[in-house]
């Protein structure tokens, strides 16, 4: 929650993604806590009118030691998308990038925790091409109903109890 905070009133002040992680960084390396560190992804998001006259949104994205989110496209298709980028509070220089995204009417931003992917059958994984399966497969229809699916797949995919965290959070561009 204090990452999230600082973080916020940084970009709130006008700074750049990859700047304020960078702050976020120093400010996290300066209180000692050798325990203190995390991987983060932050999105930055502007709504803007299509060509078509609908609404597109606008992402830029910092993946900070994260998994790629995906974005389900309209169509039926899912992507993994962003740079990889070092983890906050490990080390005096992150190397981080910013990536530009455009959501179109109907598209959907998923972001999830490693407990998605991470999630084990055994010694098998639900992995990437399960999930960007999943997505896909809900592809046009809601928020909620992409990280339902989702939600779903993942606890189909196996009946031992989950020992890692399952997070998922989802925007889409209204139609």
């Amino acid at each position: 929650g204090l990452m999230r905070d600082v973080l916020r009133v940084l970009v709130r002040e006008g700074r750049p993604l990859v700047r304020a992680i960078e702050l976020l960084n120093d400010v996290m390396l300066e209180s000692g806590d050798p325990l203190q560190f995390a991987t983060l992804a932050a999105a930055l998001v502007t709504m803007r009118e299509s060509a078509g006259g609908g609404r597109e949104l606008e992402v830029q994205l910092v993946l900070a030691g994260h998994l790629q989110p995906v974005v389900v496209r309209s169509n039926g298709t899912a992507e993994l998308i962003g740079s990889f980028g070092t983890a906050v509070g490990l080390v005096p220089t992150v190397h981080l990038e910013c990536t530009q995204h455009r959501l179109e009417p109907g598209d959907t931003l998923l972001v999830y925790t490693d407990g998605v992917t991470e999630r084990r059958r055994g010694i098998e994984q639900f992995g990437s091409a399960r999930l960007l399966a999943a997505a896909a497969a809900a592809a046009g229809g809601t928020a909620a109903g992409v990280i339902e699916a989702t939600r779903e797949a993942v606890e189909r995919f196996s009946a031992e109890p989950m020992d890692d965290d399952v997070a998922l959070l989802a925007v889409r561009a209204a139609p």
